[in-house]
């Protein structure tokens, strides 16, 4: 073998390395990325409570309790804090999954971006609190560990799991209290109230002056001595009817008829753990902090 075959396989060798290696980086960074996509932790549906539990770290009163209070000030203030709690994070990343839950889930209303989670993890006792954009102005990253630090993780530390997440809502809410009102919806559901309101005055007087004009020919078409009348109690009687028959009355927005209904008229409602109608599609950044205990 002469010296030139030798730096003839050598360039070969060289450019087969400088080709292979390449291609087995590219073909392993994607193994990686499909193995990291297939880790992740399934997220649950969006659900149509405020407050879920499915860990049982809570009792059904707890959970019907915390959700009915949270759902009030959903309603004075459009502010949605939600509470999650689940058995694991099967290995995934407390901010990654609870940030990503959130941003799922929509949590707030798109408008104001104002939506609040609190997570909890009970097999690795960790709890996140994801702030939208929106909430990040009254309730900042410090003041969300403070909140955990100082109050969520004593209290489940102690076992006492409704304690502390009753108290931290409590924090929250007052740090956000007159940030946000339902003002605007309110004004808007008045207005088309007051609409429909209008309509159905309209067509009761049209249903009575009807009636009247029916009544008033029928009068002119009928003489006393018609058999197709007669008195009774004092009254006369067309057609062989008793006179006199009842208001016809149509139920208007908000007055109730028979069955369930919603417990008001904004959408709202519900006691099972804070039902509320759905989340309005709020965006989350990162922004909260973490903790475990």
């Amino acid at each position: 073998m002469n010296c030139l075959t030798i730096f003839r396989m050598g360039i070969d060798l060289f450019i087969m390395k400088s080709f292979i290696r390449p291609l087995f980086l590219a073909l392993a960074f994607l193994l990686a990325a499909s193995v990291g996509v297939w880790a992740q932790k399934a997220l649950p549906k969006p659900s149509q409570f405020l407050v879920n539990d499915y860990a049982n770290l809570l009792s059904r009163d707890q959970v019907v309790a915390l959700g009915q209070k949270l759902s009030d000030y959903a309603k004075q203030s459009s502010t949605q804090i939600v509470v999650v709690i689940e058995t694991s994070l099967e290995g995934e990343d407390a901010f990654d999954y609870s940030n990503r839950l959130a941003r799922s889930w929509g949590i707030g209303g798109k408008e104001n971006d104002n939506g609040i989670l609190i997570y909890v993890a009970r097999d690795e006792r960790k709890v996140r609190i994801q702030t939208g954009y929106g909430a990040e102005g009254f309730l900042p990253d410090a003041i969300s560990k403070r909140i955990i630090d100082n109050i969520i993780v004593p209290a489940f530390k102690q076992g006492k799991y409704y304690e502390g997440l009753d108290q931290a809502s409590s924090a929250i809410m007052k740090l956000g209290a007159g940030e946000y009102t339902n003002n605007d919806k309110q004004k808007a559901d008045g207005g088309s109230g007051a609409a429909l309101g209008f309509v159905f005055l309209v067509v009761i007087f049209l249903l009575v002056f009807m009636f009247l004009v029916s009544r008033r020919h029928k009068n002119r078409n009928n003489d006393d001595d018609d058999d197709g009348g007669y008195y009774r109690g004092g009254r006369y009687d067309m057609d062989g009817r008793r006179g006199g028959g009842g208001w016809i009355f149509f139920p208007g927005p908000g007055m109730g008829g028979g069955g369930g209904s919603k417990n008001n008229s904004d959408g709202w409602g519900g006691f099972g753990g804070g039902d509320f109608g759905g989340f309005g599609g709020g965006d989350f950044g990162g922004g909260g902090a973490g903790g475990d205990w």
